[in-house]
């Protein structure tokens, strides 16, 4: 389950959750994929195409996958169709999909065809990493991580306003890879007015959110 967790983070899916599967059989791996994009063939899928470019057959596999496959069609054909018409015999999930179209009916759909299906591996691991997608799906609000820097005695910035660093290095860089992981940075129009900060994630990956600023104004 681990090694789907680091093949979903490869994947930048919003607003789709990220998910990563791998197939096993007798202790080989046969097979890995991730969810790339919106729009694109699901983590199983690319699993089960990997396996065929490899030369295996996945008769009697397992696969693993950090989310409940899908079972309804959208922008691309039901997992749990794809997983069925292979021959896999056991699925490995990491936490059921709270979206109401999937929500165990992926689960029922793979038992249903004799596939044996174990559920909760890793599961925190597996939650925190959507815990974004899983919020929105549950409130249908965004989620929000709040993020600032404060001295001991409460301030964020000297007398004179003037820009001066309270964190260190490696609370930077966290930063930087929390803002590759979202979707959008906000900050207020005092802060772009004094100090114009670029909110990017400074190179720890492509992926820059969008700046957004709250004003009353337009900063200048």
């Amino acid at each position: 389950m681990n090694a789907c967790l680091a093949l979903a983070r490869q994947g930048r899916t919003a607003p789709n959750p990220q998910v990563g599967a791998v197939i096993i059989r007798g202790g080989q791996l046969l097979g890995e994929g991730f969810h790339p994009r919106a729009g694109e063939p699901h983590a199983e899928v690319w699993a089960l195409r990997d396996a065929i470019a490899r030369g295996h057959d996945v008769t009697g596999a397992t696969l693993y996958v950090n989310l409940e496959p899908c079972n309804h069609y959208g922008r691309t054909p039901p997992c749990t169709e794809a997983i069925v018409q292979a021959g896999i015999t056991k699925v490995v999930v990491g936490t059921v999909d709270p979206d109401p179209r999937v929500q165990g009916q992926g689960l029922a759909r793979l038992r249903q065809a004799g596939i044996e299906v174990v559920v909760g591996v890793c599961e925190t691991a597996c939650q925190d990493l959507n815990e974004g997608f899983c919020h929105r799906v549950r409130t249908g609000r965004p989620f929000g991580i709040w993020k600032t820097a404060l001295t001991l005695d409460g301030a964020i910035a000297t007398d004179t306003g003037h820009s001066f660093w309270i964190t260190g290095p490696q609370a930077r860089q966290r930063v930087w890879h929390l803002r590759a992981a979202c979707d959008a940075v906000i900050t207020g129009g005092g802060t772009v007015r004094q100090d114009n900060p670029a909110l990017t994630s400074h190179g720890v990956s492509p992926h820059n959110p969008l700046r957004v600023v709250l004003s009353r104004t337009i900063p200048r």
